[in-house]
């Protein structure tokens, strides 16, 4: 341990004059992160010999520091842990014997302390720096989170965690000093790791614009350091009305990422460093024709693509290579052969190697040595980091099909990144085959947390939840996509949570990866506090934990721009009163922690959580309370008025809350929620619109409405047209504790009613009440009651005050508690048959589960859309053979022998190969297992796909399965087969037995 602030003074930090000027300029950062937490700002100085203290720190970059060096000579340091290392620092506690050292002789001979941070290269040496303000409590969202540190009276630096290692990669001796006190960092697991500020337009756009004058250098000095902070190294920057090489002013943004150690690319559709923007604003540079084809305008594309390269080439970047369409479309017109297609990519990608080679043939630049002639062309090329976007149609052309090669296959690309993508709603696609993992230029992944476009839009706030984006990364990782990885973070305030996460995967592949299984609670953990410190209580962590995993579940459940008051079911298994109840439940949590925090943890909270997850979930209550208003104003019922009042309020709360968020800190985040963002009627948000609740005026004249809550049929009283009973069967869920029967009114003539049962086999809240401009509730628990399946009867007698009377009857079916037994594994035992219409049964409350030598199922908390799910591992593992894969299974009881249903309820993916099915088998008792297709065998990642499309709105799909059961207990087993396939849970049930509407489904086990 080292004390670098003693309550008084701060250890100075030394950085050499031969630093790269980005170590230099990040020492001014670390210089304020220090200063924030102690009160003082260290000064930073030239040498060791400078230093006015007992300990000081320094920073050095191997083969740019000659302190280093000495030190190495001095046996006090072993720099062979760094040489020849990608992006990795060492932290090191020195003891200084009491000599002359560089720079001048230490002040009245005392031995000095040396905190050494040394970096293999620019970015690793500014990885540790910024791994010591962590180490001081600063963490990497103290900006853009408002995670502003604790002030601490005393300032130590403890060095723990992994053994360091030598060159070899084995444990180095710690009996040397050269390795005691000492931290060496790992390479980091995706060589290119970064974000794509996107979609960015009104509020990035705006907000920057005000706070910065423009999406200019001093902008990008604040993201820059983010990206760095979260040991990224690469980005794409926002594009939709920016020209990042133009708009520093000039070329200062790109200098400044090239300084800081940032490599640059551009998005997509961006090739040759050129900006979306810039054709249209510069093309009579070239000509009169502003067509973007490289078809008729082949030579001023050719001209605009070889400025952009000198203009940029001198700076670390990525270069996208290819050609799409302005504005992301396609290039050629529908009509256009995959033959025209793939041949005018191929001619552009030709001119884009030439350019790039006459450019960076000469040596003069970070990449290649000079070219002694023209049959270096490839050796040129394959040293000069090139990238191809497999986006949208371009997917399309790297397949090709039976009339051309694809481009995957071509030679000339053998050394170029290919860089994949999702479906734009976090759904992998078409990874690597084993074979194809031998691409030299390897695989990278463009992932998304924010998307503008088709089915619909989502682009306010965040809506990813961790262990999605754990699972589908892992997969990618597994797949070998190890090369790069990129994450479109929309605006990225507010995606702080999520790009934390998916930036630690990243860089710690080993840690939070394949081996990560179920360990996301300990990241959030972790999370909490990095953020907060010490200033949560553990029973205030445990409250951030339900806020940020709930509202996160909820909003990747639904988008908020996707809501509306059709979305959860009013009606049917009560659906929407489940989730109002969990999300007020989750909104009185984020409340109390708001009312709970002060000060420096309040604004963290607000800028990071509170806003989030209030502002999306007040709408999802603003959203079912209008569908319970427009269901019950179908039936004519005056209590459907009863909700106007607090749906208007939640619209106003709504306003309210997006207006509080851009006033926090001072206005600091002005404009970042202004985004439209509920009830889309198209892709984006040009019909866009608030809740609409509709107002009953009661009819004149005598009329109740009677009903069992979550049923559809209710009855207005005895008429000769219907005098059957309404019935409910929830009694014979085994996890139904109570009924609810609604007696509401339909006209203005208040009534009293009396409720008179048969039997003594039910008994109720109350037995008599009065109705007269709304609602009255009878809550219905069953008694002790033993017998066979019986049904409890009973009338409801209505009297109205004008002297009516009328009468409703209704049913309750109750089974014997004997039918609630258990099989062998203690599971209990679903039952299909007789009055039971359905059993609904979780996926991973299985009866039994054999692993194989090749895999197995396992159960994957918070993956499924209201919880756990299964998924066989490992993840890109096929088994043909359904004798050698894992598999599950699950026990219940049918009443007869005959056909039933099996409908399995999937989360939403992705065939990982072009023409897949995501396939499992299904075993029926002792039967030969059959083959289960989850998608069809024309499935397209495309909104013109409809299967496609409600996936990823809503998060999952159901796929129905006719089975031969035996009378009595049966068997399902399910097999692994294709790898993503998620299963959350699976519902027998009498055939053609059509399932109540609902956006969940039935509960599991209820």
């Amino acid at each position: 341990m080292i004390r670098i602030f003693d309550g008084r003074a701060m250890a100075e930090l030394v950085i050499e004059e031969s630093a790269f000027e980005g170590v230099k300029e990040i020492g001014n950062t670390i210089a304020e992160d220090l200063c924030m937490v102690t009160g003082i700002t260290p000064r930073i100085i030239g040498t060791v010999g400078e230093a006015s203290g007992n300990t000081a720190v320094f920073i050095g970059t191997v083969g740019k520091s000659q302190y280093l060096d000495e030190l190495e000579q001095r046996g006090l340091i072993d720099l062979s842990l760094l040489r020849g290392k990608r992006e990795v620092f060492m932290i090191k506690i020195i003891d200084m014997p009491a000599v002359a050292i560089s720079g001048g002789v230490q002040a009245n001979n005392v031995a000095r302390q040396l905190l050494v941070i040394a970096g293999s290269d620019k970015r690793g040496t500014i990885y540790g720096m910024f791994q010591l303000s962590e180490l001081c409590g600063v963490s990497p969202l103290v900006y853009f989170g408002d995670a502003i540190p604790e002030k601490k009276q005393f300032l130590d630096v403890e060095i723990v965690g992994q053994p360091a290692y030598n060159g070899t990669g084995a444990v180095a001796s710690t009996s040397s000093s050269a390795y005691s006190n000492m931290y060496v960092s790992k390479e980091p697991s995706v060589y290119y790791r970064g974000f794509f500020i996107n979609d960015e337009w009104p509020a990035f756009g705006n907000w920057a614009t005000e706070k910065f004058g423009g999406v200019n250098a001093k902008c990008y000095r604040k993201i820059f350091e983010l990206l760095l902070r979260l040991k990224g190294n690469y980005m794409w920057p926002a594009m939709w009305n920016s020209n990042f090489s133009e708009d520093g002013p000039g070329i200062e943004n790109a200098r400044l990422a090239d300084t800081l150690g940032v490599i640059m690319g551009t998005s997509h559709h961006e090739p040759l460093f050129r900006a979306g923007n810039e054709w249209q604003q510069q093309y009579k540079e070239y000509g009169d024709d502003n067509s973007w084809s490289f078809l008729s305008n082949a030579d001023a594309i050719t001209r605009f693509w070889e400025n952009g390269v000198k203009r940029n080439k001198d700076f670390e970047s990525v270069i996208t290579i290819g050609m799409r369409g302005e504005a992301d479309s396609k290039l050629l017109p529908e009509d256009a052969t995959m033959k025209d297609n793939i041949e005018v990519v191929k001619k552009a990608i030709l001119a884009q190697d030439k350019i790039l080679f006459d450019q960076f043939k000469d040596g003069n630049n970070i990449y290649t040595k000079a070219a002694e002639n023209e049959a270096d062309y490839a050796e040129v090329l394959k040293n000069v980091p090139r990238m191809l976007a497999i986006y949208k149609e371009v997917e399309d052309y790297y397949y090709g099909d039976e009339t051309c090669q694809g481009l995957k296959d071509w030679d000339e690309l053998k050394d170029t990144i290919f860089l994949l993508s999702d479906d734009n709603h976090g759904n992998l696609r078409n990874l690597p085959t084993e074979k194809e993992r031998q691409h030299p230029g390897g695989y990278g992944m463009y992932y998304h947390f924010d998307y503008h476009g088709a089915p619909i839009s989502y682009e306010w706030t965040n809506c990813n939840r961790l262990t999605k984006t754990w699972e589908q990364m892992t997969t990618a990782y597994e797949a070998g996509v190890r090369k790069m990885w990129i994450v479109n973070v929309g605006d990225l305030k507010e995606m702080e949570y999520p790009l934390s996460f998916f930036m630690d995967l990243a860089y710690d592949y080993e840690t939070w990866g394949i081996n990560g299984l179920n360990k996301i609670d300990n990241y959030v953990y972790l999370w909490i506090n990095k953020q907060f410190g010490n200033r949560l209580s553990d029973s205030q962590k445990k409250d951030m934990f339900k806020v940020l995993e709930g509202y996160t579940r909820y909003n990747a459940l639904r988008t908020p721009e996707t809501m509306n008051e059709t979305i959860y079911n009013p009606v049917h298994f009560r659906e929407s009163e489940r989730v109002l109840f969990e999300v007020k439940d989750i909104l009185a949590t984020a409340g109390r922690l708001k009312a709970e925090l002060t000060g420096e943890a309040l604004l963290t909270y607000e800028s990071m959580v509170y806003y989030a997850a209030t502002a999306s979930l007040n709408l999802i209550v603003a959203w079912i309370l209008t569908g319970f208003n427009h269901a019950l104003a179908k039936r004519g019922s005056v209590y459907a008025n009863s909700y106007i009042n607090e749906i208007e309020g939640r619209i106003f709360l709504d306003k309210q809350l997006v207006k509080e968020f851009h006033q926090i800190a001072d206005g600091k985040w002005n404009h970042c929620l202004s985004s439209a963002h509920t009830g889309f009627r198209t892709w984006d948000d040009r019909e866009w619109f608030y809740p609409a609740p509709v107002k009953v005026s009661p009819i004149s004249g005598a009329k109740a409405i009677v009903s069992f809550r979550g049923y559809d049929r209710y009855h207005l009283g005895a008429h000769w047209q219907d005098m059957a009973p309404i019935v409910c069967d929830d009694f014979l869920n085994a996890g139904t504790k109570g009924v609810f029967l609604d007696i509401d009114t339909k006209g203005d003539v208040s009534f009293d009613y009396e409720i008179i049962p048969e039997d003594k086999a039910l008994k109720f809240s109350n037995l008599r009440g009065r109705v007269e401009a709304g609602r009255s509730v009878v809550s219905i628990m069953r008694n002790d009651v033993s017998g066979e399946i019986f049904e409890s009867k009973g009338r409801v007698k209505i009297s109205f005050d004008n002297g009516q009377e009328t009468h409703v009857d209704f049913v309750c079916l109750l089974p014997t508690t004997s039918e609630n037994a258990e099989d062998s594994t203690g599971k209990k035992l679903g039952r299909v048959g007789g009055y039971y219409n359905y059993c609904c049964i979780s996926a991973s409350d299985f009866a039994d589960k054999k692993d194989s030598e090749e895999g197995s199922f396992e159960v994957v908390e918070h993956l499924g859309r209201e919880d756990s799910a299964i998924k066989a591992f490992p993840p890109m593992k096929t088994f043909e053979d359904f004798q050698k894969a894992p598999s599950v299974a699950y026990v219940f009881d049918v009443e007869e022998e005959g056909e039933y249903d099996v409908v399995f309820y999937l989360l939403t993916r992705n065939p990982y190969h072009k023409g897949g099915r995501l396939s499992f088998y299904l075993g029926v008792s002792d039967n030969m297992p059959q083959l289960v297709h989850a998608v069809s065998d024309h499935y397209y990642t495309e909104w013109q796909d409809e299967d496609w499309a409600q996936g990823v709105l809503r998060g999952g799909r159901s796929i129905c399965q006719r089975v031969s059961l035996k009378k009595g207990c049966n068997e399902l087993r399910i097999y692994a087969k294709d790898p993503g396939v998620i299963i959350e849970k699976l519902v027998v049930k009498k055939k053609d037995y059509q399932l109540p509407e609902s956006y969940l489904g039935p509960q599991a086990n209820y």
